[in-house]
């Protein structure tokens, strides 16, 4: 009977480990797949000549990537209602800049709390070459989540 007892015991707290590890796996992952589409509703104009959304997981809530041609390379402003941040594509190579005053959108100080730092300085030279146009939408979709410090990664999800 005592060893009956040990033996359930230990399969009860077995399982309540397991069920306890999934539970907070569940919680605190990022969906890394993502569907990028055309903006449907997007007007090409003098400022961005394409736009796409990238939407993680079954978000609702996608991220617009615009995109201009521009003198020095190809210019691809990503952004949210919480962020927003630049990839540059040009023969120096592909990389994340800071937006200029002018083409922020999103609050400096909500835009500081939302991405990281650290990531930003080691995305700033993601490639030292042109990365090819079919290439560069998956590039950022799949480094983008990075950015993100991890109590907004929800934002993408």
């Amino acid at each position: 009977m005592n060893r009956m007892y040990r033996l359930v015991s230990l399969l009860f707290v077995a399982l309540v480990a397991i069920s306890s590890a999934g539970f907070a796996r569940q919680g605190g992952t990022f969906v890394d797949d993502y569907k990028i589409s055309p903006k449907t509703d997007f007007v090409p104009g003098t400022d961005f000549q394409q736009s796409w959304n990238i939407t993680y997981g079954d978000s609702n809530r996608p991220v617009q990537v615009l995109f201009k041609e521009t003198k020095s390379g190809q210019e691809y402003i990503v952004r949210t209602s919480y962020f927003e941040v630049k990839y540059v594509n040009s023969d120096r190579g592909f990389g994340v800049r800071p937006l200029k005053l002018a083409e922020q959108r999103v609050p400096a100080d909500l835009n500081f709390k939302v991405l990281n730092a650290q990531q930003l300085n080691n995305q700033k030279m993601i490639s030292g070459s042109m990365v090819s146009s079919d290439q560069v939408l998956e590039m950022i979709a799949g480094f983008l989540p990075e950015l993100i410090n991890d109590e907004y990664k929800n934002i993408l999800n």
